[in-house]
């Protein structure tokens, strides 16, 4: 990736500076000397530590000096030592150098008179190294490497790892990726993974053999060597038709095209391979954004970005606010609202920052007033039209503001936010949090948008700013306020990763979204608060002690006219399942009147008739016989027209329901919003594993279920799995249904979908039309999926199947691939929130 701006130096603007370090003792332990600004010698001076042209630390230049006569008759505190810190004794040469508060270099001498641009250093330590190559995922060779210092009690990565085939190197890795099983196993730092792609003229070779060693000791790791058989060429060539000619078949061809292309290996980025798409990724978004949003606005808006300050480690606050000084946009102020901090050394800082630059401001604050009150006083001082946030130790990419403006002036919108990831402590990025776009009903239950936010400055001022009294969950609330006064379409979601998010030791971002409890009870207030300003009753509780939280709907105890449920259940024999099914429904279905339809697709079972009959004769419950071949579209049609109540429940009979508020959870999320059309409920397998939450429009060709196989409590990715939210589709398996959409939007087709995606078909037609797709997972039920369908590997099946998925494609090939709630950057291959992807210009 290219170098973030925070770690580039040179920037400052002002006036020829006379600066000199001398350096005089050099070490195993660190090195010292002396540094003075001749333009100002009555002042010590505190000076930035660089170590390979990351901030490392700041150093103080206040020791005594005795010879400090010869340079400087105004003070004798210019000296300074530098302890070099424990990750940089590592073996491994590193340059150092230093510059001032305001990043201009400092010239650099020693005794030997030579100038130095940098001090070069190896600082030799007996450590242990651990180091696995673990195996081969989607054709990449993956392990971790651990240099362990028992003695010191640290655990780093950033080993590197050389590649060997028939003892000559191929390859040089960096042991830097996120790997967050090692992390908990060893009690480490995550940065420790490294992932190898043989090259392509190896993978021609029957059988491939590769060593890896640690650098420089050339420790061989555990698992190596590594062996490999890879196809011939013949073979490979036979494959790649089999493919081209699979894709023209409907019978097998499904299936067929999985596999034959899982034997061919390609380069592919998994969530744990972060910081190599990154480092592809992040350099296209400035382009990527041009071809998406075009122009800049005219006029050259000024942004405000506002920086509550209350003391920061001081190398991460100088790296933030170098990372907003190389902003491709130039027209911005930074506003850093010292937060009666009461640090001389940082008091120093901001002010040698403000003196270079002058977009940078200061605003002190006499008495400290958290988080909350420092930011209102930012807005107060704003003069820009629009208005950004950031923490005074994380770090903006370099085209956040450009990127951020383009979007504003295409879409219009008052409020945009970016996605954002992690950066560790070393540098290096991860965690990243890929976004859906506007998506009110998780906001609910999660802050999902958190960074990077601008907005109209008008706006802001008009809601009032941040509210002292939730700090902690003060962003959660400003945003739920500005939902109050902005219509959808004014928010707007910009799908670039624009914002580094700083871990530190103390950090939310570090500790997660446990690490503060009173967090958690603020974010329930604020969302209790605004609720309650919009005049619906609920229950708000924090999940699990989180800051996500479960909204009870506290729905009239008279349920609304024609707000009954019409559940419809299509089965074909299989009648003990179908009973337990029914039994079920009726031990656990409390406080909402239904009625349960049975669609008797030709059962022709001995005790079919005898079940038909018993059920027949039960209140609230009828029996359909429909004498025709399935076709599960026009099943559930007939069954729609047989129905006595407003809303459709949609089930299959290997569905199996346990708590008694199930339909009552479902049914509230329609009756609190008249924008939803249906509501999908959480399905696991029998073994407690999820077989559904909700559904993401594009993956493996038309569609494919979220977290399949995850545990069923699970939180998921960034807590998708355990949140209620607005989604593309839901399973028709267990799918609620509003009777007047439902006929509006023509039903299942039952003509082109008599099988497969009748379900998405449904879903999207919804959207369409203007509904609201739920999924909630506070609805839990069992799904034995698939046992009364028989086997799907039956050619008659498959071609089906291929012939409904290809309906699909082309009735929709301006939707399936744009998921609004399911990140572009995600690869459409398989998998969902598993693997990613990077687009060009052209695939904006």
């Amino acid at each position: 990736m290219a170098k973030r701006a925070a770690d580039r130096p040179g920037m400052a603007v002002g006036v020829e500076r006379k600066l000199l370090c001398f350096l005089d003792r050099i070490d195993n332990a660190g090195l010292g000397g002396w540094a003075l600004d001749f333009g100002r010698p009555a002042e010590s001076l505190t000076m930035r530590v660089l170590v390979d042209e990351v901030i490392a630390g700041v150093v103080m230049c206040d020791q005594h000096r005795d010879d400090a006569r010869l340079v400087s008759r105004e003070t004798s505190r210019i000296g300074f030592y530098y302890d070099i810190p424990e990750c940089f004794r590592d073996g491994l040469r590193h340059a150092l150098r230093f510059a001032t508060l305001d990043g201009v270099a400092m010239p650099m001498s020693s005794r030997s008179g030579e100038a130095m641009a940098a001090v070069s250093f190896c600082l030799p330590k007996p450590v242990r190294i651990d180091a696995v190559v673990d195996g081969m995922v989607d054709g990449v060779i993956q392990g971790w490497a651990l240099r362990v210092d028992e003695r010191a009690g640290t655990r780093f990565g950033g080993l590197r790892i050389l590649v060997t085939y028939e003892g000559q190197p191929v390859a040089e890795l960096l042991a830097d990726q996120y790997r967050a099983d090692v992390a908990e196993a060893m009690g480490c730092e995550a940065a420790c993974g490294f992932s190898f792609a043989p090259p392509p003229a190896l993978r021609r070779r029957a059988m491939t053999a590769f060593r890896f060693f640690t650098l420089p000791g050339r420790e061989e790791l555990k698992g190596s060597p590594f062996e490999i058989i890879y196809p011939e060429e013949t073979v490979r060539e036979r494959i790649e038709g089999l493919i081209r000619r699979a894709d023209e078949l409907f019978s097998f061809a499904y299936q067929l095209r999985r596999d034959l292309k899982a034997a061919l290996p390609r380069d592919r980025y998994l969530l744990a391979d972060y910081a190599r798409w990154a480092a592809e990724s992040l350099p296209l978004a400035v382009a990527r954004a041009v071809a998406r949003y075009g122009a800049l606005p005219e006029g050259a808006p000024v942004v405000s970005v506002i920086c509550p300050v209350y003391r920061p480690e001081l190398g991460a606050f100088l790296a933030a606010v170098d990372s907003v000084r190389a902003q491709s946009y130039p027209h911005w102020e930074l506003l850093l609202v010292d937060d009666a901090s009461q640090d001389a050394a940082l008091s120093q800082a901001m002010t040698a920052l403000a003196a270079a630059d002058a977009r940078i401001k200061l605003l002190p604050r006499k008495k400290n007033g958290g988080i909350a009150r420092a930011t209102n006083a930012g807005i107060k001082a704003a003069a820009g039209r629009f208005v950004a946030f950031f923490d005074h130790d994380d770090l903006l990419e370099p085209g956040a503001l450009e990127i951020m403006l383009r979007a504003r002036a295409k879409t219009g919108a008052r409020l945009l936010y970016s996605d954002e990831d992690k950066v560790e402590r070393g540098g290096g990025l991860t965690e990243p949090h890929f976004k859906p776009d506007f998506n009110y009903r998780f906001l609910l239950e999660v802050n999902y948008i958190c960074h990077f936010v601008m907005l109209d400055a008008a706006v802001l001022r008009q809601v009032g700013g941040l509210d002292a009294a939730l700090d902690g969950a003060q962003d959660h609330d400003l945003l739920l306020r500005l939902c109050e006064v902005l219509r959808p379409e004014e928010i707007h979601h910009v799908p670039e990763v624009l914002y580094h998010w700083r871990k530190s030791r103390s950090s939310t971002a570090a500790a997660g979204a446990g690490a503060k409890p009173a967090a958690a009870l603020a974010g329930v207030r604020a969302v209790t608060g605004h609720l309650a300003r919009r005049g619906l009753a609920a229950d708000v509780v924090s999940r699990g002690g989180l800051t996500c939280y479960r909204t009870r709907w506290e729905v009239a105890a008279a349920t609304p006219k024609g707000a009954g449920v019409s559940i419809l259940i299509p089965y074909r024999d299989h009648i003990a399942m179908t009973q337990e099914c029914v039994d079920a429904l009726r031990r656990h279905t409390k406080g909402v009147p239904y009625e349960i339809i049975l669609l008797d697709n030709w059962s022709t079972a001995p005790e079919a008739e005898r079940f038909a009959a018993e059920q027949a004769n039960l209140p609230q419950t009828r029996v359909v016989r429909i004498a025709e071949p399935f076709n599960y579209s026009r099943i559930n049609n007939i069954g729609a027209r047989a129905a006595a109540h407003g809303f459709l429940l949609l089930l299959n009979n290997d569905v199996f329901v346990a708590d008694d508020d199930w339909l009552r959870v479902m049914l509230d999320e329609c009756l609190v919003d008249p924008q939803v059309g249906a509501v999908g409920a959480k399905l696991v397998y029998p073994g407690g594993t999820v077989q559904h939450a909700g559904v993401v429009l594009g993956v493996g060709g038309v569609a494919d279920h979220a977290f399949r196989g995850i545990p069923g409590d699970a939180p998921g990715y960034m807590m998708h799995a355990m949140a209620a939210q607005e989604v593309s589709a839901v399973t028709g398996a267990c799918m609620l249904v509003r009777r007047a959409a439902f006929e509006v939007v023509g039903g299942l087709d039952e003509r082109d979908l008599t099988v497969a995606f009748n379900d998405i078909d449904l879903c999207i037609k919804l959207t369409q039309a203007g509904w609201k797709v739920v999924f909630t997972p506070d609805v839990v039920a069992e799904h034995r999926e698939s046992m009364s369908r028989g086997d799907d590997t039956d050619p008659v099946k498959v071609a089906r199947f291929m012939y409904e998925n290809e309906v699909m494609r082309q009735r929709y090939p301006g939707v399936l691939p744009f998921d609004p709630y399911y990140s572009r950057h995600f690869s459409r291959e398989g998998g969902v929130y598993r693997e990613l992807r990077v687009l060009g210009p052209d695939e904006a």
